[in-house]
C-alpha cells in the first residue's frame, strides 16, 4: 500500500492522521451514535415486519433492497459535514496550511466515512447468521450482496464528499447529495428504464444500484469492480481539482 500511495505523492501517515480525526468526529457527539441507531432500527427491525422474513422463507434479498433505499438518505447524512462544516467554520483555511496535500485530506475523509458506513452494515450481519440456522443460503450471493453494498456505498460517499466541498451549508450539502444519489439510483430502476427504450442498457450500466444487483446475484464481474473504482476515482479527482482551484484563489 505504501508503494502504491508513494506513486501519487501520498504519505500514508498523513492520510491516517486525517482519517482518525474524521472518524473520531463521528463519535465525539451523540449524532454518530444516533445515526447508527437509526440505521439499525430501519434495517434490522423493520426488515422483519416489511419483508416478513420468517413468513417468506428467510429470503435475504429484501435486506439489500432496503439498504439501497436507506443509502439515499443515510450516506448524504454522513458526508454532508465533511467539507461543508470546515468551510462554514473557516477551519478549511487552517487545514490547507498543514503539510498535507489535497489527496491526503480527501482520502482521509473518504475512508473515515467508508469505515463508519461499514460499521453500520456490520450491524446487519445477524440476519445472514439467522438465515444460516434456518436454511442454506447461497454464501456467494450473501458475500456478493455485502460486497455490492460496500462498493455502492463507497461510490455514493465519493460523490457526497465532492458535493460537500461545493457548499458551506450542511443542509444544502445533504439535499444536493440526496438528489444526486436518487438520480443515480433511479438510472438502474427498471420501471424508469422502460421509458428510455434502446438507451436503457447504457443508463442502467451507469447506475450504482444496477452493478450492486449484479454482485448480489453472486456474479463477481470485473466490470462491476472497475465501474465502482472509476466512479469513486472520478469524484475524488473532481474534489482534488476543486481544492487546488480554491488554494489558487480561483
Amino acid at each position: 500500500m505504501q508503494n502504491i500511495l508513494s506513486k501519487f505523492d501520498l504519505d500514508w501517515k498523513n492520510v491516517k492522521t486525517v482519517f482518525r480525526r474524521e472518524l473520531a468526529n463521528y463519535f465525539n457527539t451523540p449524532i454518530g451514535y444516533i445515526f447508527l441507531g437509526i440505521f439499525v432500527v430501519l434495517v434490522n427491525f423493520l426488515f422483519f415486519f416489511i419483508t416478513k422474513f420468517f413468513d417468506r422463507g428467510y429470503a435475504l434479498q429484501g435486506l439489500f433492497d432496503m439498504v439501497k433505499l436507506i443509502y439515499l438518505a443515510f450516506i448524504p447524512v454522513i458526508t454532508m459535514r465533511l467539507w461543508a462544516e470546515e468551510r462554514r467554520s473557516g477551519t478549511v483555511e487552517l487545514l490547507l496550511t498543514l503539510p498535507f496535500n489535497e489527496m491526503e485530506l480527501i482520502l482521509g475523509k473518504y475512508f473515515s466515512a467508508l469505515v463508519f458506513l461499514s460499521l453500520a452494515l456490520a450491524t446487519t450481519l445477524m440476519l445472514p447468521l439467522i438465515a444460516l440456522f434456518v436454511s442454506s443460503p447461497d454464501l456467494m450471493v450473501v458475500f456478493g450482496s455485502y460486497l455490492g453494498a460496500v462498493l455502492s456505498g463507497s461510490a455514493y460517499i465519493a460523490m457526497g464528499l465532492y458535493i460537500s466541498w461545493l457548499t458551506r451549508d450542511q443542509i444544502t450539502a445533504f439535499l444536493l447529495s440526496f438528489l444526486a444519489c436518487l438520480f443515480i439510483y433511479l438510472l438502474g430502476y427498471q420501471p424508469v428504464l422502460q421509458f428510455f427504450g434502446p438507451l436503457k442498457e447504457l443508463l442502467g450500466f451507469l447506475s450504482v444500484s444496477w452493478h450492486a444487483d449484479s454482485l448480489a446475484a453472486g456474479l463477481l464481474d470485473t466490470r462491476d469492480l472497475l465501474y465502482y473504482l472509476s466512479f469513486s476515482a472520478l469524484f475524488i479527482y473532481l474534489n482534488k481539482v476543486s481544492i487546488e482551484n480554491f488554494r489558487r484563489g480561483n
